[in-house]
């Protein structure tokens, strides 16, 4: 076998030949990468020319393609003269492609050239069509490469040119493509100057190093983890490169005479060149040959022994030598390792005070975190040896991650694990009593090789190998090993098992450009090496690192045992000659239990400075005289201030300290200037939008900060203190700098802000506008900033609490009555820390902004502090308490926490568990042994007179456990009923006291839910183990409509005081409309209920109640005193007593619901049932559904005189002989709805006046037979009156269709609740034969999932619908997941519809189709309901309403797309509604979009938007139209939620035509008033107004409108503040209404 190293005799002209053949492994490892990338690029431009029925060209040369002269093509001279180089003959002429095609394929291919600059003159216009490489030419270099026909016959130059130029190429590499002029070199761009070298060398000579870097960078190219690391041809290429670099890549006689051939020509063309290297290529080329021709048939003999034996004598000499240069790195690691990480700082601020780490080492607190399936990530069991770290069960974890906060433990313990790996062998020796925990040494023992490096030193580094070169081997070897080191380095990380120690990914940088999250591991196998990585958490919520790279996460969470941690740190700084370390250490923590700093030992660096700084105070009588982190890191920068300058100064009256924790301090004062500047360099960069320089920075960075002349003295102080630390760094930029931690650097900026608080507003607002949790990385600086200025701490909260309120996803957990709580959000645990931070440096004034309080007794007292000053702000409220939780309060001087709920007009949710929780208001007696008091309202109410309480936004409140007293409980209640919204009330295992019984009952289970809607609705939905306080609570509320107990069941309600219950119905004096499901008993209901005004009542009785004739009595005598009594509604089994209780009634309305059993029907029971409801002569109204087969039940129904009919039937019911009614009355209504079949279904109806019938047909699972329907519907026919027709059916049946010919209905309703529809013909027909038809509303309820047989039978529905004389359609299919596929047949139909002049629409999903079939129509009134876009094709005219005549839109969108807003654009309407049901609907993500669609309604007049929250995009589209009326609402709570005024206030002052304004908000937002101050509008109409708050604004505001002749104001309660605001205004008319019955006016 030839060798390479037997050609020359000089070692670097065997190098440059090696890097000849490398060059052509890389090439043949991107051949079919490239070969497949012009494929693509091919079929992507062909694709986007050809349309459709053209086809390719093959009959254009590129010259007739290009213009003459062309630049650099063309030779001709003079416009005069002939060009002889391109355009030489008739043939060749400039002209057009006959197909249009080539044209257009030479414009794609100069678009995708990076620099439109393609080389024509390679390439075959001809062939473009066949040969997808005549394409990819074009971006080769402009010579040279015309004859080439593929990949396999072209350079590495071409391929890296095509590569390099091609826009194609920009998303298949990790790195973007650069030149390297004003950017770094890319791989490609290193590449190609390597394939330059060799081949144009003066030489012929490459260094060891230069040809090291080589492989590296080819190796990195391949390996680029985009596309190449998943292409075989390239990983092949790899490990070939691997084998040519380590002298273990065979090469055949044949194959080495080849390359050398190739050698010989480049070395002929170099005169520097000496004839003896060209003699020894000879000399060896001629032997090689004569050797072949020579020894052919000997070598064919003795081929396979000579093989062998030289392979195994090689592999033995090989391995001899790799094997003792494995034990010698190894050896030099662990030296290395052993001299750099064997001793630990014991601070990170002096590290020169070193401790060997097995002196300081305690066992560190780390768990596992589980990744779930939906990623939510749960911490579980602790990690205590090795084997936990690097596997899950049996499973090896090869990609590790290990998370920590700053300070918690994550370098030492990585110094730790080098620690154990470099001596391994002494540590598996010891005994096991000698260490506890991570002693399980043998498990790193199987990483033969472990490479420690930290990511803060290789910035802008991408690849890890590069990094271990520069951090370890050029560190550890001379420069004359190093070659040989890189080999078996390359060699090792291919074959044996390693550990990657990636320390500090946070401090990790990726070069500009690079989207890389983390640095890649080129190289290395994923069979054998493993990766541990350490970082601070926010890194890992990196989107870029996904979990499926993630093997085993774990957490490291300080020290498992601070106790002992202390005990290892003070035998290090004290002598123990002079003190007991036990005792000093029982001492130390005695401290720490008083100081309540036993938290800090999740931070081993703040605990040991805690530590030393005791011990430092060891002799004085009061170790810390507080436990303010201000304090404590305030003591460290004073003993580093003192290193670079021990003079002292202090702080006093005529120069105060700056902020409080200088106070006492002796040298700081000295260096405050440079401290200043420090203080301001550390905010700016901390807080820079370019975060890779925050942390870690140039020289060039840092002096932008500094005026010449004091960047060396700042620096040189910053330095010498050790505020600052610098490296050298291997760039041109000199040094790369940082603070000693980054706590220290929090520190200082917190210190800038608190002297500078415009700071805030200046750099803070913009920078928490990077990310979605940017403000949760202010913690550590808002709790030092509530040490230093608790003033600009409150403005700094407020700011962060806005980011959290829309952000924080926490709080959901617990908002669905998921008791799941896992205790407070991140926010609020920093708000905690900053009061306890505040406090303790003697801060007054401490009102820090909180809107989600999550209460326990680990944080009752801060949060007491701030509550005041928060209520009017907070939404979510939640308190755990139980009584073994009680507390005392020696800060306050009492044992109860108080918290006021009066004034929280923006509280959504009240969570309150537990027994240790009193809920009262102030007219409750004090009840002493609660921890905590929750007080409903803050004055004493009027005797006789309850004070409602003031929660206008509450929607869910929760009561577990709690003690209450029923006075507090009636007070909730009655403001409930107040609202506007639904609100849910549930109450569990509560002691009701009451102040009539006096006693404590627990209510076991009660769950109310209160809504407004035209009454004041109370809905008891189930009620376990009523109490007297219960009954207590509810008695005289204002309750109009009152529900108790679900519909379908009748034991939800559990009644142990009855005569109670009955107390609690006697005092509803207003109650109109009662719903109640009794399981018992009801006569408590009569006897309560007897002669009231109720109006509307629904009985739903039990099988059990007794109905004999004395209930029957009792029943008649309740409901005959019910004088007001409308409408009556009984469900209840077959009883005669049911329907003699309500003979001779004067109701107008009757709904009965009738269960039968066997044998409970006579002829008796029809009889009497027809005797009594002839007897209603007021009747209008009649329901009957019936479940079961009544026999005769059509007979009670014989001579009724009523208006509406609405029957509800089994298709056994029978139904023969009969008949309704036949007097002239022609405003009857009839509605069947009936289950099943029944052949004389319509026979009773033949012939009447009716002018509206409605049909429900139900099919059980026999079906509807379709002779039983034929016959029956035949004689709708009869319904000569018949002016609307709604039928709901679920099958599609012909009978039913045919039913439909001929009749004179003026509109017809179709409700379809089936799979498909078969019989469109028929359906046609039927819809064409009514001549009298104007209205046609056709809906789809099928509500599962969209099968096949639906969509294919879609364009069919359209079909029906063809040729009618309609002039309103209707189509709603967003029940069925409708989704207008069939773009050509909704547009036929739709434009057939010549009389067509409203036109709605309902679907599931809108796109281009149903737009397209819009466009043309002759429609005056459009209305389009959206629930989403299919797809989101941008702007173009065929997507826009072409509608002219077209004057009033209305669509609803709940789903966010430009398809919607372009679809406007240029319309003539004169009124737009835009409308959503859902928040996303109109948080206009497209503001350009919306805004240009609107702009060009030049015709538009009126415009109404109606959606439950706003967004600042909404309001910019708004901006400058010419609208004189302008109307905004909200969704279904009826009010607009306005949380961005500002941007309202600018759009509404910039509508110059604006006349009438018309505003429902749900909710006061602060200067909500002052957005319409100074309009010129003439009609202002405000509703939604619980109580006006801000009197002043809202007066000036109105005072303002010196235009408006019209007021209307619609509130909810009368106040003062309305009237004052109305005073003095020069209106000409005024309307001041609730939204019932007229304002009950009390001022």
């Amino acid at each position: 076998m030839a060798s390479l190293s037997d050609v020359f005799t000089e070692s670097e002209r065997t190098n440059w030949l090696k890097a000849w053949l490398a060059i052509d492994i890389a090439k043949s490892g991107l051949e079919r990468f490239v070969d497949n990338a012009a494929t693509i690029l091919h079929g992507n431009i062909y694709n986007a020319v050809l349309s459709s029925g053209s086809v390719a060209c093959n009959g254009c040369h590129i010259a007739n393609l290009l213009k003459c002269p062309s630049p650099r093509i063309c030779n001709k001279r003079g416009p005069q003269g002939l060009c002889i180089s391109m355009h030489d003959t008739a043939f060749k002429q400039p002209r057009q492609c006959p197909a249009n095609v080539c044209d257009k394929v030479f414009v794609e291919i100069a678009k995708q050239h990076r620099y439109s600059d393609p080389s024509w003159k390679n390439t075959l216009a001809n062939d473009w069509a066949s040969s997808p490489w005549q394409i990819a030419k074009a971006y080769f270099p402009p010579d040279g490469y015309a004859g080439n026909r593929s990949a396999q016959d072209t350079d590495l130059n071409g391929i890296i040119s095509f590569m390099m130029n091609c826009k194609h190429f920009n998303n298949t590499f990790s790195f973007p493509i650069a030149p390297g002029k004003s950017h770094p070199p890319c791989l490609l761009t290193k590449t190609r100057e390597i394939g330059r070298i060799v081949r144009h060398s003066s030489t012929c000579k490459i260094s060891d190093t230069d040809l090291q870097d080589m492989f590296i960078t080819l190796t990195g190219l391949l390996t680029d983890p985009i596309c190449l690391v998943n292409d075989s041809a390239a990983q092949e290429a790899v490990t070939k490169l691997v084998q040519l670099q380590t002298d273990v890549l065979k090469l055949t006689t044949e194959e080495i005479v080849e390359l050398l051939e190739a050698a010989q020509n480049v070395l002929k063309k170099v005169e520097t060149i000496t004839e003896t290297a060209v003699d020894e290529i000879k000399i060896y080329m001629e032997n090689c040959r004569k050797d072949m021709a020579t020894f052919k048939q000997e070598l064919s003999k003795h081929t396979g022994k000579c093989i062998q034996e030289f392979d195994e004598n090689r592999r033995k000499f090989t391995e001899s030598n790799y094997d003792q240069s494995c034990k010698d790195f190894q050896r030099r690691l662990m030296t290395h390792y052993s001299d750099t990480s064997s001793n630990v700082p014991l601070s990170n601020l002096d590290q020169s005070l070193d401790k060997r780490i097995t002196d300081i080492y305690s066992t560190p607190n780390i768990h596992r975190i589980e990744i779930k399936k939906d990623g939510k990530r749960v911490k579980r069991e602790q990690a205590l040896e090795y084997k936990h770290i690097f596997y899950t069960g049996v499973k090896s974890n090869r990609r590790i991650y290990v998370q920590g906060e700053p300070g918690s433990g994550k370098s030492t313990f990585s110094a730790k694990l080098v620690h154990d790996w470099s001596h391994g062998i002494q540590l598996s020796s010891a005994t096991s009593s000698e260490t506890t925990a991570f002693n399980d040494v043998s498990t790193l023992q199987k990483f033969k090789f472990l490479f420690f490096i930290t990511l803060r030193d290789s910035r802008g580094q991408t690849d890890v190998t590069e990094m271990i070169k520069k951090q370890l081997i050029d560190t550890t070897f001379s420069v004359d090993e190093r070659a040989n080191v890189y080999k078996c380095f390359v060699q090792i990380i291919n074959t044996e098992t390693c550990l990657v120690i990636r320390e500090g990914l946070d401090e990790w940088l990726s070069p500009d450009g690079s989207n890389l999250a983390e640095p890649y591991m080129a190289g290395f196998r994923n069979e054998t090496c493993t990766i541990l990585t350490t970082s601070r958490p926010w890194k890992l919520t990196d989107e870029r690192i996904k979990n499926s790279q993630i093997d085993s996460l774990l957490e490291i969470e300080g020290i498992v045992d601070p106790y002992e941690f202390s005990k290892n740190i003070l035998q290090c700084i004290i002598d123990q000659e002079d003190m007991d370390i036990k005792v000093t250490a029982d001492e130390f923590e005695s401290f720490v239990f008083d100081r309540k700093l036993e938290s800090l030992s999740a931070s081993p660096m703040l605990y040991t400075l805690v530590i030393c700084t005791w011990v430092n105070t060891i002799k004085k009588k009061e170790h810390l005289n507080n436990s303010s982190l201000c304090g404590l890191y305030t003591t460290l920068l004073e003993s580093l201030c003192k290193k670079a300058n021990s003079t002292t100064g202090y702080f006093n009256d005529s120069n105060p300290p700056p902020v409080h924790c200088f106070s006492s301090t002796s040298y700081l004062q000295p260096n405050i200037e440079h401290l200043d500047k420090l203080a301001k360099v550390a905010c700016k960069l901390l807080f820079s939008s370019e975060r890779e320089s925050s942390i870690v920075f140039t020289d060039i960075t840092l002096s932008n900060y500094f005026s010449p002349s004091e960047f060396t003295v700042s620096k040189t102080f910053a330095l010498t203190a050790g505020i600052l630390t610098s490296r050298k760094d291997k760039s041109r930029t000199g040094s790369s700098n940082s603070f000693v931690h980054k706590t220290v650097q929090e520190l200082l900026a917190a210190y800038h802000i608190a002297c500078n608080v415009y700071t805030i507003d200046d750099v803070i607002s913009s920078y928490l506008k990077l990310n979605n949790t940017s403000y949760l990385e202010l913690s550590q600086v808002c709790r030092f900033l509530c040490g230093m200025n608790i003033s600009a701490a409150n403005k700094l909260s407020a700011l962060m609490d806005q980011y959290h309120v829309i952000h924080c996803n926490e709080c959901d957990s617990v908002f669905s009555f998921d008791w799941n709580f896992n205790g407070p959000c991140t926010f609020q645990r920093i708000i905690e820390s900053g009061i306890r931070e505040a406090v303790a440096n003697k801060q007054e004034g401490i009102q820090l902004k909180l809107s989600h309080f999550f209460i326990d007794k680990s944080n009752i007292r801060e949060l007491q502090d701030i509550w005041p000053t928060n209520t009017c702000n907070v939404h979510v409220v939640y308190v755990n308490m139980v009584m073994s939780d009680s507390l005392s309060s020696p800060a306050c001087g009492e044992s109860t926490s108080h918290f006021e709920l009066s004034s929280c007009h923006s509280l959504r949710r009240l969570f309150l568990y537990g027994s240790g929780i009193l809920l009262r208001d102030t007219a409750s007696s004090v009840a002493t042994g609660f921890p905590v008091s929750i007080t409903l309202n803050n004055a004493y109410p009027a005797k006789g007179l309850d004070t409602p309480l003031e929660l206008p936004l509450i929607e869910h409140i929760w009561l577990d456990h709690v003690k209450c007293y029923s006075t507090c409980l009636r007070n909730l209640f009655s403001t409930l009923l107040t609202l506007n919204h639904w609100v849910t009330c549930c109450l569990l295992y509560c002691d009701i006291t009451s102040c009539v019984e006096g006693s404590d009952v627990c209510t076991y289970a009660l769950k109310t839910t209160i809504s407004f809607d035209e009454l004041n609705e109370f809905y008891m939905e189930y009620l376990v183990n009523d109490s007297p306080g219960l009954w207590d609570a509810l008695h005289g509320l204002n309750i109009k409509s009152l529900s108790l107990g679900y519909e379908e069941q009748y034991d939800t309600l559990d009644l142990n005081h009855t005569e109670l219950f009955s107390q609690f119905l006697s005092s509803l004096t207003n109650l109109e409309k009662l719903s109640i499901a009794m399981g018992c008993d009801f006569a408590i209901v009569c006897k309560a209920l007897h002669g009231m005004n109720i109006n509307d009542l629904n009985l739903r009785l039990s099988y059990k109640c007794d109905l004999t004739a004395n209930y029957s009595e009792l029943l008649s005598q309740f409901l005959s005193s019910l004088i007001q009594l409308e409408r009556l509604s009984i469900h209840v089994q077959v009883r005669p007593g049911v329907w003699e209780a309500f003979r001779g009634l004067n109701i107008k309305s009757l709904s009965l619901s009738l269960g039968y059993r066997q044998g409970d029907w006579t002829v008796n029971h029809a009889e009497s049932l027809l005797e009594s409801l002839s007897s209603l002569t007021q009747l209008k109204t009649l329901s009957i559904s019936v479940h079961g087969d009544i026999p005769d039940l059509s007979t009670v129904l014989r001579g009724l005189y009523i208006k509406s009919l609405h029957l509800d039937l089994q298709e056994d019911t029978t139904w023969e002989g009969f008949t309704v009614d036949r007097g002239e009355s022609s405003s009857k209504t009839l509605d069947f709805t009936v289950d099943g079949d029944n052949p004389d279904l319509l026979g009773a109806v033949c012939g009447l006046n009716i002018k509206s019938l409605c049909l429900r047909l139900r099919h059980r699972e026999s079906g509807l037979k379709v002779d039983h329907v034929e016959s029956s519907l035949q004689y709708l026919i009869s319904l000569k009156h018949l002016e609307t027709l709604s039928i709901c059916v679920d099958t599609d049946i012909p009978s039913l269709w045919n039913a439909l010919r001929g009749l004179n209905a003026k509109s017809l309703s179709l409700t379809v609740d089936c799979r498909e529809i078969n019989h469109i013909e028929l359906l046609w027909q039927s819809l064409s034969s009514l001549t009298q038809l104007e209205t046609l509303s056709f809906i789809t309820c099928w509500k599962e999932s969209f099968s096949t047989c639906w969509k294919e039978n879609t364009p069919g529905l359209w079909k029906a619908l063809r040729g009618l004389n309609i002039k309103s359609l209707s189509v709603d299919g967003r029940y069925a997941d409708w989704i207008v596929d069939h773009g050509e047949s909704l547009s036929e139909s739709l434009s057939s519809l010549t009389q067509l002049e409203t036109l709605s629409i309902s679907v599931r999903g809108g796109n281009r189709y149903l737009f397209e079939a819009l466009c043309g129509l002759n429609i005056k009134t459009l209305s389009l309901r959206i629930s989403y876009c299919v797809d989101h094709v941008e702007s173009s005219p065929q997507y826009r309403l072409s509608l002219k005549q077209l004057d009033t839109l209305d669509i609803n969108v709940d789903y966010n797309s430009s398809i919607v807003w372009n679809a406007l654009r240029g319309l003539n309407v004169k009124s737009l509604k835009l409308s959503s049901m859902w928040s996303e609907g109109l948080r206009v993500k497209h503001v350009e979009s919306l805004s240009q669609s609107l702009s060009s309604l030049t015709q538009l007049e009126t415009l109404s938007i109606s959606v439950y929250e706003d967004s600042p995009g909404l309001w910019e589209a708004l901006r400058d139209l010419n609208i004189t009326s302008l109307s905004l609402s909200g969704g279904w709570s009826g009010g607009l939620r306005v949380n961005h005024v500002e941007s309202l206030s600018q759009s509404l002052s910039s509508l110059r035509q604006l006349e009438t304004l018309s505003i429902c908000v749900s909710e006061q937002r602060p200067g909500l008033w002052g957005a319409f101050c100074g309009l010129n509008i003439k009609i202002l109409s405000l509703s939604g107004i619980y109580k006006v708050k801000n009197v002043e604004l809202l007066s000036n505001s109105l005072s303002s409108l010196t235009q408006l002749k019209t007021l209307s104001i619609i509130v909810e309660k009368d106040s003062p503040g309305l009237w004052e605001a109305l005073s003095g205004l020069n209106i000409k008319s005024l309307s001041v209404s609730d939204k019932l019955n007229g304002l009950r006016v009390n001022n």
